[in-house]
């Protein structure tokens, strides 16, 4: 059953279940079926089913929504049946039955999907598929594959349009809904299998670098570039007290961190010859005529040395690394995969080290060259809140500028989030760049902004919220279905044993 050659709709029909028919009340892009007497117990939501329409063609479509009817039981008013379940009786059953509101997927009369413009006649008959026909054939013919279909067989592997990688990638679950799982057994093999290198930013040590020993670098060993040295250092300085003479120092920190040399041979050094350095820079600035500092000199001289008092050699830590983002990336180019270990470090540090790395990969874009870089970062909304501030302005905007020049250079964004939007999401002009997204269980907080993404398909709030692990719907782009799709894989057992990753 491969590729898209003419199908025996007549042998297909013959051997697939019928478990319904089309109930009135059908349009061409969704119906109401009824199901024939004991399937209720076999078909369940999101079955694939194949509706022979009376119209004259053959439909795609999924189960969403199901519900049961008795009309003995109706509770608007005292019927019979409600005096027979009164009593603890069993009422009729004559006039119950069973359905599903069928979602279209699209018309696959000449072997592969596309719009349904045929109303959906009721009576039509409505058909199961089985293992050996597999529905995703009609979907699209890929080499690239992700999962498999979460209520069918694990030979349907969802085929996806992977030109549309580089459009950059979201994948949202509460912690537990397996988001780990799934970049580590499913979007970095499909990435690696797509040409690209995937480099990851592991925000806690713990969820990608245990898995890739020999391809594990510290954040410590990642040397700053001048403008990541200057925002971390007035980050971790509190700019100097802020306010003119704060942001004055800040101007005085630039020059000396962009024009002296700076670093020692260790962080005690370095601290020394930072703050020497800026003392010289206010006092050449602020010299009166007669040779003495002015009385703004004394005062910047002043707030640089109480600031510099609280830096600790911790501190200054981040600033001691020795390779440079260009040898990163040659070290990833090597490996194919490099997971970067952000776990020691304070938040400044972290986001410290992105700009460094970051600026590098948007300078290489500006220059014209094609990058195949994917990078993955974990806990996304540290980089891109919903409301940045300090330094989070920057990561965001870095993100947005990366993502625009992303697409045409094949840098492929892969952010990872428990949240989708609000505060426990990332900010919305950076969520607007991801163009397919992997919607797993949800954080109640998001309910209302999850279904958004699945306007006319019914997946509601309800079911996501309840979806088990390792279960992700397929929205956007790279998703060859005009509606989501909901997909799953295996995961080990040891691995949901010891529960790592989520």
């Amino acid at each position: 059953m491969e590729g898209n050659e003419p199908i025996d709709w007549s042998s297909w029909t013959r051997s697939l279940e019928q478990i319904g028919v089309v109930a009135s009340q059908s349009s061409e892009n969704s119906a109401l079926m009824v199901l024939q007497e004991g399937k209720e117990g076999t078909v369940t939501n999101e079955t694939l089913v194949l509706i022979d329409n009376r119209s004259g063609n053959k439909i795609l479509a999924v189960c969403r929504g199901g519900f049961g009817y008795n009309d003995a039981l109706r509770t608007s008013a005292y019927t019979p049946g409600i005096a027979y379940a009164k009593r603890g009786h069993g009422p009729s059953s004559s006039k119950e039955f069973f359905g599903f509101r069928l979602v279209v997927i699209g018309d696959v009369t000449e072997g592969v999907v596309k719009q349904n413009t045929m109303i959906i006649a009721p009576g039509s008959p409505v058909y199961r598929f089985n293992e050996k026909f597999n529905p995703m054939r009609f979907l699209y013919k890929s080499d690239f594959t992700i999962g498999y279909y979460a209520n069918g067989h694990k030979s349907w592997t969802i085929p996806l349009m992977a030109e549309y990688l580089s459009h950059h990638i979201g994948v949202f679950g509460v912690t537990g809904s397996g988001k780990s799982f799934l970049c580590r057994y499913q979007l970095i093999p499909l990435l690696r299998g797509y040409g690209y290198d995937v480099l990851i930013l592991d925000w806690k040590g713990s969820d990608y670098a245990p898995f890739y020993p020999e391809n594990v670098i510290s954040m410590g060993d990642v040397e700053l570039d001048d403008s990541s040295v200057v925002s971390y250092l007035a980050e971790t300085l509190n700019y100097f007290g802020g306010g003119d003479t704060g942001y004055r120092i800040v101007s005085y920190l630039e020059e000396v961190v962009s024009t002296t040399d700076w670093k020692g041979r260790n962080v005690h050094e370095t601290k020394e010859k930072l703050l020497q350095n800026l003392l010289d820079v206010i006092r050449d600035d602020n010299l009166e005529q007669s040779g003495k500092l002015s009385r703004w000199g004394y005062i910047y001289r002043r707030k640089a040395e109480r600031a510099f008092e609280r830096l600790s050699p911790e501190d200054l830590k981040p600033l001691m690394g020795e390779m440079k983002p260009s040898e990163v990336i040659g070290l990833l180019r090597e490996k194919g995969v490099l997971v970067i270990d952000l776990s020691y470090g304070l938040k400044e540090q972290k986001l410290s080290v992105f700009l460094s790395l970051t600026r590098y990969l948007k300078r290489l874009m500006e220059e014209k060259n094609e990058l195949k870089i994917a990078l993955l970062i974990d806990e996304a909304p540290q980089y891109c809140p919903w409301q940045p501030r300090g330094l989070e302005e920057k990561t965001t905007k870095s993100l947005i500028e990366l993502a625009a020049l992303g697409r045409s250079y094949k840098l492929s964004l892969t952010l990872v989030s428990q949240g989708i939007a609000g505060e426990i999401g990332i900010n919305a002009a950076v969520r607007r760049n991801l163009n397919t997204l992997f919607i797993g269980r949800i954080h109640p907080l998001d309910a209302m902004e999850a279904e958004k993404y699945f306007a006319s398909s019914f997946v509601t709030s309800d079911s996501l919220l309840r979806l088990p692990e390792g279960h992700f719907y397929i929205v956007g782009k790279a998703n060859p279905s005009p509606i989501p799709l909901l997909m799953t894989f295996e995961i080990p057992e040891s691995e949901r044993v010891h529960g790592r990753g989520g």
